[in-house]
């Protein structure tokens, strides 16, 4: 019988699971300062320096479509591998984490085929609980690319030429 288990967290009141395979760690959010970089997309809130390197940071709010949030003080980032990077996204508290059965899993249902909702891998069921179980690399996607496929500047791109 095959099983999963999953890093529960929340936003605006929903709960969401994410691989934790795919979870390189849990940060504080107000420990970081998120360094804004003006044209990239509404989701990607900015960057931040971990451990001496710089990591993109996506607001999943944004990503949503729902509210900004106004009293961050308990948001966590939860830092996921994603295309040989770590990327880090905002939440607003991690949870859990559980172990589902495939039992407990279910397909995600479809609506239609415009509505773009590739991030949603499936539900899973615990009680009366429903968790939305999100696929880590559909989820780091922006509208505009098909994801930060691009490693950022290093500092040797940057060298003025002598």
């Amino acid at each position: 019988m095959a099983s999963i288990q999953l890093v529960i967290f929340e936003i605006d009141g929903s709960e969401y699971g994410i691989d934790a395979l795919t979870v390189n760690g849990i940060l504080r959010a107000q420990k970081y300062k998120i360094q804004k970089i003006p044209g990239l997309p509404r989701e990607i809130e900015g960057m931040i320096n971990l451990r001496g390197q710089v990591n993109y940071i996506f607001n999943l709010r944004n990503k949503f479509g729902l509210t900004e949030m106004t009293d961050a003080e308990d948001s966590k980032f939860i830092m996921l591998h994603s295309n040989d990077q770590v990327v880090g996204c905002i939440v607003d508290e991690v949870t859990d984490i559980v172990h589902f059965n495939e039992e407990d899993l279910q397909a995600a249902p479809t609506l239609s085929n415009s509505l773009s909702v590739s991030y949603v891998k499936g539900i899973g069921k615990v009680d009366e609980r429903m968790i939305i179980i999100l696929d880590p690399v559909q989820l780091l996607t922006t509208a505009d690319s098909s994801g930060l496929e691009t490693p950022l500047v290093k500092l040797s791109d940057l060298a003025l030429p002598s």
